[in-house]
This record gives structure tokens, sequence and C-alpha cells, in this order.
């Protein structure tokens, strides 16, 4: 596994660089919902490792929110953490290490910080599965929202995910293979590792499937607009941290997500959004074609598990605290 090899790199590194011993106490936790990669001793310190063959901005915070439900003292490994990804995980308190032998570790008289260190070769590339790439990630997000599909005919998943009748016999059979689907004799087809696959998908979400949806950012004038418009009536769906916002009635929004096509124009001649790269109100494409149940009457809201992986994707503090608070209450 590639995980393994990125593990095994990355503990040598750490004893070429810091002199301290660095072994593995145990491997494939992760075949437990929700379960460690693996169980690692840093000098003294025993850790549970989360392994990453590969981390970019877009995944740090899935990263992030899956380090905080392993049970013990976790660790972050990857291929290579940047300088300003290394400042970001030292200043949330995050140990980690990587295979070109950057690291940071504060965990009672230890502390650890280095960073800087370049790979020695290029790091190892990823395979990614077809079920987790764009198309099989629109078929496993419907599933994860109406479970029933798993047992459903092909061609009404394949309705639904907005996808092509032939992918959904590959991705069923990747899921099957990976253990995530079971057929069974009283019930047909069920998902299994129900909180792996969230985890799972959030992660690829953000790397493969978010950038295809024509994401569109602007600046408003007004952030609180949709708190006035009938979306549904327009056919737009709100996403992200307003839709946390009503969801929890926790997070105030800084940044508003809208998914939606046509209708966005009849909304943008009130609100008048300006274009701007690093603008407060983003618009992407919808991928789903199944009726989204409204946990909260009077909003059109997105699938609590894209307000999920949006909140994440962002990898800021504030929104990861919600996160926590939407994977509770809805994804469980």
């Amino acid at each position: 596994m590639i995980e393994n090899q990125v593990l095994g790199d990355a503990l040598r590194a750490f004893e070429d660089t810091t002199a301290m011993a660095a072994t593995v106490v145990q491997l494939n936790l992760g075949h437990c919902d929700t379960g460690a990669d693996a169980r690692i001793r840093l000098g003294q310190n025993v850790l549970d490792a989360e392994i990453k063959a590969r981390l970019t901005p877009a995944t740090l915070g899935p990263a992030l929110a899956q380090l905080k439900y392993l049970p013990g003292p976790a660790v972050l490994v990857a291929p290579y953490v940047t300088p300003p990804m290394a400042e970001r995980l030292k200043a949330l308190d995050v140990p980690f290490i990587d295979a070109a032998g950057n690291a940071f570790l504060h965990m009672g008289e230890t502390f650890v910080f280095v960073t800087g260190r370049k790979p020695a070769r290029v790091p190892i590339k990823a395979r990614t599965l077809r079920v987790f790439r764009a198309t099989g990630l629109r078929i496993v997000f419907a599933l994860l929202c109406v479970p029933e599909l798993a047992n459903a005919p092909y061609r009404e998943v394949a309705e639904k995910a907005g996808v092509a009748l032939g992918s959904v016999n590959v991705a069923f059979n990747e899921l099957t293979r990976l253990g995530f689907l079971q057929k069974t004799k009283a019930r047909g087809r069920v998902l299994e590792q129900r909180q792996r696959l969230v985890d799972t998908w959030v992660d690829a979400y953000a790397r493969e499937l978010r950038p295809r949806l024509n994401p569109r950012r602007f600046r408003v004038d007004r952030l609180d607009w949709w708190k006035d418009e009938d979306l549904a009536r327009l056919d737009l769906w709100l996403g992200g941290e307003p839709a946390a916002a009503v969801l929890t009635r926790y997070l105030r929004p800084q940044v508003v997500t809208l998914y939606g096509g046509a209708g966005f124009a009849d909304l943008a001649r009130r609100i008048r959004p300006v274009k701007d790269e690093h603008g407060n109100f983003e618009v992407l494409e919808p991928f789903w074609r199944f009726e989204v149940t409204q946990p909260v009457p009077g909003h059109h809201l997105t699938p609590p598990l894209l307000v999920y992986a949006d909140l994440l994707s962002t990898a800021e503090e504030r929104n990861l605290e919600t996160a926590a608070m939407i994977r509770e209450r809805y994804l469980g």
C-alpha cells in the first residue's frame, strides 16, 4: 500500500532528522470504522497515525477532521508538508511528520519543529480508484445521502446521481471490493463502514470533484442577502457557511456558498455580485439529481454531507468546529 510506504519513509526521515527512535507499533488499524491507519512510536510517545498519500490545502481540512475523530493522541503523516502548511499545523498544535524530514511534535517534554526540508525525490503519486474520481463521487454522494439507493436498480442510481448507467456498475464493484458495500440475504445491498466512507468521500470531493463544478467567486456588499431570497423558486441551493449556520445556529457566515445554474442570473440582478477571486460569495454547479429532504423547514439547503465537506475544504478552525457539530447531528 502507498500509505505504508509513506509511513516508512516518514519514520526513517524523522529518525535521521531528530536522532529519535521512530517505529511502528501496529499497522492497518483503519479497518475499523473511524480507526487510525497505524499506531507509531516517536521517541517515548505513542500516537495514532492518519496517513495521507498526498496533502494539499484543499484536503487539509478533511485530514484535520479525521485526526479529531481518532481516539487517542494522533499525528498526521504525509509525503511532504510545505512550510506554510507546517506553520499552519503548528499553530493548530497538530503533530505531523513527512518523508522529507519535516516534523512537529509537542508532547510532554518533547518538542520538535523542523520545516523547510525538501523531498529527496518526487513524492509518490497515489492512483485514485474510479469510484473516487469525479463520476464515482457523484454516485457515492447519492448513496450516502439516500441510503436506500444501494438496493435500487442501477438505472435509478444513475438517474439520481446524474451519471451514465455504465458508471454505476464500476462504482458498485469497487465499493464492494473495498468493503463499503455488502450484499445480504435479508436486505439486499447495504452500505458498510459509513463513517470511513464519509471521510474518504469528503477528502476526494475537495480534490477531484469540487474543482470540476465551475467554481466562480464574487464579492457582494450585503452578506446576508440569502435570508430574503426564495432560493427554491430559483432552483438554487444554499451551502457552506450559511447552510451550516441554519443547521447549527452557531456559525456566523463570512463566505456564502451557493449551488445552482440558470436561476443565478435572476438573483444576480438583485444582489449585483462583482467578480473577485478572493470574494465573499462563491457559486458552483449542482451535481445531484435526487430530492433533498430539508432538516430545517423553510430553507433550501444542500445535503448536510455537502455542507460538511465545504466547511472542511476551508481548513479554518471556526468552520472545523461547526463541521464537527454537523457530523454529529446529521451524518451519524
